[in-house]
């Protein structure tokens, strides 16, 4: 037996390894857990869209600020950066390409904006926004940096991955080949959306500080000054003159919001105050200044501090909920395996969790009658029972559909789990296969413990190998096993044999 000292010697040990293991795996998570591309597809396209604007603007008079000879001659530019190293393509092209290198860059940043070839136009727009704010260093001011930044980190992450034309080409091919596509998370996205918080938070800090620098932003005289400068006015607000504590008051908001911006920021519950402060802070820098340009970018790399699983699940809730206003009149709820198979209609409801939530606590309090009704149901009639396929994704639907179809195998497609739970609880179902893409984890989890609580049906989940971790919670449902994607139709459609197999299901035989 170890004396005590030794002992404690050795438990002190253990809770410094444990602790320096917990440090590490909370970096890794931090930097490196893979995440949903879909904030950064979105970044990439309001950049790439204020690039383009920012290129169209300098078309107007491109040779005045451009040329060799214009307002800023080439030659003056050039020994002004002799010891410094900076990039710029224009310091080594001539007026004879001018027009042609400018109307290149603008096909650039509109693919880049559309998301085409995005790991090529993503790095070239890099090049290309510093490239035009270094040529024309006078006129270079904080929308050019913030853009550079952007794009930087864009050509970073996975930028293409999502919310762009590489994203329609790749989910085109993999129909082709008969793979059931579903969005890929990324530790590269992590890292780019870390980047651009902390360049975030880096600014704002530093310029915080700046600003304390200065006698005026202490006394509160610099907002006013500010408002007051009619060489950016768009609106009068000399009015403010009259409330003389209201400009100074807006100066110390702003000084506090900036220093402590990085710190608050991280607090989930400050984070929405914190974002809401900052956007109403550089729309009215737009309003009033006229520097729009500024501010919608800033604007746009608060979406970093977004979750783009959330994100994703509310932008289908609304799509559904559009569709279901569109569709709701002319395509009743559900209808029979035959019509579904011939018209290819979606049976369709609302998808609102709170509805989910209230239809499940009525479910769950008549599970015995919808077990003997079931039970009725398999001695009364020759139908050949179904299968309930849960899939979000129109075209993943429709490719399931399609394939058991063709294998005279009748199933139920649904887009929403509330549907699901419903199909479940109303019809002789053999099977239930959830394609989780684009479906919060916890509410999967959630769904196919009611599904195992109202029957004993062999329950499939397609899911990335990324999102494994997410739905450990399934391992504690009976009767649950998780495919990879992506996966052949016949690798699902073997899958789900085999576990009706192994749960004596041979009159519910789907292959």
């Amino acid at each position: 037996m170890l004396p005590a000292r030794g002992l404690l010697r050795f438990s002190g040990f253990i809770w410094l390894r444990q602790y320096v293991n917990g440090c590490l795996e909370a970096w890794h998570k931090f930097w490196f857990e893979p995440a949903d591309p879909l904030m950064l597809g979105i970044i990439r396209l309001l950049g790439g869209w204020m690039l383009f604007y920012n290129l169209a603007v300098w078309t107007l008079d491109l040779e005045a600020f451009f040329g060799d000879n214009g307002l800023q001659p080439l030659q003056a530019v050039k020994a002004l950066y002799v010891n410094r190293p900076i990039f710029s393509f224009w310091l080594w092209t001539g007026d004879q390409y001018l027009w042609p290198m400018h109307i290149a860059c603008l096909v650039i940043s509109g693919l880049f904006c559309l998301g085409f070839a995005t790991r090529i136009t993503s790095i070239l727009s890099f090049l290309i926004t510093i490239s035009y704010s270094q040529r024309v260093p006078i006129a270079n001011f904080g929308f050019d940096q913030i853009l550079g930044m952007l794009c930087l980190y864009l050509s970073i992450g996975p930028s293409g991955a999502a919310v762009s034309v590489d994203s329609l080409i790749r989910r085109w091919w993999m129909r082709r080949k008969g793979l059931v596509d579903a969005p890929r998370k990324f530790a590269s996205a992590r890292v780019a959306m870390r980047l651009i918080q902390l360049h975030l938070c880096t600014i704002y800090f530093w310029a915080g500080l700046a600003k304390l620098k200065g006698p005026s932003w202490w006394t509160g005289e610099a907002m006013w000054r500010v408002i007051a400068n009619q060489e950016y006015q768009t609106t009068d607000l000399t009015w403010m003159a009259w409330v003389p504590w209201l400009p100074f008051l807006l100066a110390h908001v702003t000084i506090a919001w900036e220093i402590f911006f990085s710190v608050l920021i991280w607090n989930p519950r400050l984070r929405p105050l914190m974002l809401l402060m900052g956007v109403a802070m550089h729309v009215g820098i737009g309003a009033f200044l006229g520097m729009w340009t500024f501010g919608l970018i800033m604007a746009f790399a608060y979406l970093a501090f977004s979750d783009p699983d959330l994100g994703r699940h509310r932008i289908i809730v609304l799509s559904q909920w559009i569709r279901g206003r569109v569709d709701s009149s002319a395509v009743p709820a559900f209808e029979s395996v035959s019509e579904n198979s011939e018209r290819g209609v979606d049976n369709s409801t609302d998808s609102a969790m709170p509805a989910m939530i209230s239809e499940k606590a009525g479910l769950l309090q008549n599970t015995t009658a919808l077990a003997a009704t079931n039970s009725l149901a398999t001695t009364s009639t020759a139908t050949v029972s179904e299968v309930c396929v849960v899939a979000v994704v129109a075209s993943e639907r429709s490719t399931l559909r399609r394939y058991f179809r063709d294998h005279q195998v009748p199933c139920r497609i649904v887009p929403d789990l509330n549907s699901g739970l419903d199909v479940v609880s109303r019809y002789r179902i053999s099977a239930v296969i959830i394609n989780t893409t684009q479906l919060v984890p916890a509410s999967v989890v959630d769904f196919a413990a009611d599904v195992a609580d109202l029957t004993s049906l062999p329950i499939l989940v397609l899911s990335i190998a990324s999102q494994q971790s997410q739905f450990e919670g399934l391992g504690a449902v009976r009767r649950v096993e998780v495919l990879d994607l992506p996966a052949s139709l016949r690798d699902i459609r073997v899958k789900l044999q085999s576990m009706c197999d192994a749960a004596d299901s041979s009159s519910h035989r789907v292959c």
